[in-house]
């Protein structure tokens, strides 16, 4: 049998190798896209479960002194922030509470355990010490301090970087935005980026939430309609009547009218 055709092999090769499907970095984009909403999810949830965790915190605080949880409201959500963190993802979880709901978790890379703890430092406890600097320095003064003085200089350079800081968390959204990458700066920064946990399941939006909202909200607006059309005395009068009835007990009569002649009405 002789050999095929030089021009023929090197035709069919160049078919083949069009045809095998190559690994290009457009799947990794579309997966990157496809969760931003879910990190934005994640974000407001994770949000919404330090506020539920301050309200009794508060009331337990305001009932050792009028005004205290608002005198450290700053103190208490970096607390529970703090502990909800190093629970979650300083545990070796690699997700939050929130981020585990949206199947979310960061990518294990090198270096991960350190750097999950500077995102913690940075993400938790950077914003609050940046808080109370600025508020320290704004009621000592320093902003109406003489133009050329050093609290002058440092109160504007603490303005100019404010400033920027917003600026460049606003750009680091649009870019989240394009790309589905890095929601913060200080994820940008550190290099840590969410991936879905387990890949193999989709996510699904759930109404069950909604449902119970929904019927809760019709029950509520019936109950208003109804209440003024029930007579109040009458309905009380009709629940003790059947409840003495169903336990057998005697119905109570006034003495006075027990003593009243038969001829004579109570009335």
């Amino acid at each position: 049998m002789s050999a095929p055709d030089p021009q023929w092999a090197n035709a069919w090769s160049s078919t083949v190798s069009r045809a095998e499907p190559r690994p290009t970095h457009t799947h990794a984009t579309v997966v990157s896209r496809n969760v931003r909403v879910s990190k934005l999810d994640a974000e407001l949830l994770d949000g919404e479960l330090t506020q539920m965790l301050r309200e009794p915190v508060s009331n337990a605080l305001s009932l050792v002194r009028p005004g205290l949880a608002e005198t450290y409201r700053l103190e208490i959500d970096t607390v529970i922030r703090a502990v909800l963190f190093w629970l979650s993802v300083g545990s070796h979880r690699r997700a939050t509470y929130a981020q585990g709901l949206q199947n979310l978790q960061y990518a294990r890379t090198s270096g991960f355990a350190r750097r999950v703890h500077l995102f913690g430092i940075l993400s938790i406890g950077g914003p609050y010490a940046w808080a109370r600097m600025v508020g320290s320095m704004s009621l000592a003064g320093w902003a109406d301090a003489p133009h050329t003085s050093i609290r002058a200089l440092v109160w504007r350079l603490v303005q100019r970087i404010e400033r920027i800081t917003k600026v460049a968390a606003l750009l680091n959204f649009a870019a989240f935005l394009a790309l589905g990458q890095y929601p913060s700066i200080v994820e940008r920064i550190l290099g840590l980026r969410l991936v879905h946990a387990r890949p193999q399941i989709l996510h699904s939006v759930s109404f069950e939430f909604l449902n119970r909202q929904l019927v809760w909200h019709a029950f509520t607006e019936f109950v208003m309609f109804a209440m003024p059309l029930v007579n109040p005395m009458k309905a009380r009068a009709w629940i003790v009547r059947n409840v003495r009835s169903v336990l057998r007990l005697p119905i109570s009569v006034d003495q006075s009218v027990k003593e009243l002649p038969e001829d004579v009405c109570a009335v």
